[in-house]
């Protein structure tokens, strides 16, 4: 093993500037000290880390206190020290890792990070490059629990909204494996085609008349028996689905891509008591205590572990490359464009 330096590299967000988007923000390359590891903690060296919806919001939306703020919520290394303690047997000096950062005062876009061993480590197969293992947590365990939370919901299939994004094309891969129906809520031609190569049945495209594809929807919901919905848009898309579910039925809101949820018709809520409701997938890991937790994330973990054998496996991602010192521009230029199907990774174990 290399030694290991007593600085490194990270990604800060120094300033949000006007804080109203991305690319308002000043994002610095730091150098700073190496972080030790305490008893119960490891060393990873970072290999890579994905750039998710998740990450940036807080870019520019967060308190002026909070600046510098650290960048990144999730990423994949190598081991290459420990301090020590019985927990940290698990993740010997060497071992391939996915991590989660749940400390303000580090973010995954650094070429080191010092990780709770129990908490914080998620060990990862030895057969897949561990660089392919960067987007292991956010969207392949939101994929596991959205389909969980719809099992526990009494209905074995979905609507799911954002069905073309990489999430969306883990859902229908990981639906097919459980005997699971989804319904794909897209907007454009071209989504739909990605879709139907991964196997999708259910398609509706929301680029024509309003009242056509609702139709559509409707239809669909009823012949499935479909009583919940996932919406990561928001906005008016809310509304549609509150309204196409049969009484009683749920829609789960998981994100915000076209801003506050609106256009819902209070009837629905009040006389035929549909539901809407939050997904978060760190509430859904947690939910139950620490025991149910244990065993959630141990079943989990298998499942999404089996399923980074690239390229079939359902929740391996297609990446693109960028470096720390480009990484800002690669994200304000993505967001700028289509960013179906892709999914911005930052290496660290690359010049």
């Amino acid at each position: 093993m290399a030694e290991i330096p007593t600085e490194m590299k990270r990604l800060v967000v120094a300033s949000p500037g006007k804080a109203t988007s991305v690319a308002d923000c000043t994002v610095e390359v730091q150098t700073v000290p190496m972080p030790q590891p305490k008893s119960g903690q490891v060393l990873i060296k970072v290999a890579a880390a994905p750039v998710n919806p998740s990450d940036y919001g807080s870019w520019y939306g967060s308190k002026p206190e909070s600046y510098p703020q650290v960048m990144g919520k999730e990423g994949c290394g190598i081991v290459v020290a420990t301090g020590g303690g019985l927990t940290t047997y698990r993740c010997p000096i060497g071992t391939k890792v996915g991590f989660a950062c749940n400390d303000a005062k580090q973010g995954s876009y650094s070429e080191y990070v010092v990780m709770d061993a129990i908490t914080g480590v998620f060990p990862m197969p030895d057969d897949v490059p561990i660089e392919d293992c960067a987007s292991f947590l956010v969207n392949p365990y939101t994929a596991v629990g959205i389909l969980v939370t719809a099992v526990q919901a009494g209905s074995n299939a979905i609507v799911h909204t954002a069905a073309a994004s990489q999430l969306g094309q883990m859902m229908v891969k990981l639906a097919a494996i459980k005997g699971m129906e989804i319904i794909n809520v897209v907007r454009r031609d071209d989504q739909k085609e990605i879709l139907e190569k991964l196997g999708a049945k259910h398609i509706v495209v929301t680029k024509g008349e309003e009242a056509a594809w609702k139709a559509e929807l409707k239809e669909k919901v009823k012949e499935l028996g479909v009583t919940c919905a996932f919406d990561a848009v928001s906005g008016d898309m809310t509304g549609h689905l509150i309204d196409a579910m049969p009484p009683r039925g749920t829609v789960y809101l998981y994100g915000a891509l076209a801003g506050k949820a609106g256009n819902i018709n209070p009837s629905d809520l009040i006389y035929r008591k549909k539901q809407l409701k939050s997904f978060y997938l760190t509430a859904w890991i947690q939910s139950g205590g620490s025991i149910q937790m244990v065993r959630r994330m141990l079943s989990a973990g298998k499942e999404v572990n089996s399923g980074l054998k690239s390229p079939d496996g359902w929740c391996c991602t297609q990446f693109e490359d960028t470096t720390m010192e480009k990484a800002h521009g690669e994200i304000v230029k993505l967001l700028g464009s289509s960013i179906t199907g892709k999914k911005l990774r930052i290496r660290f174990d690359k010049a």
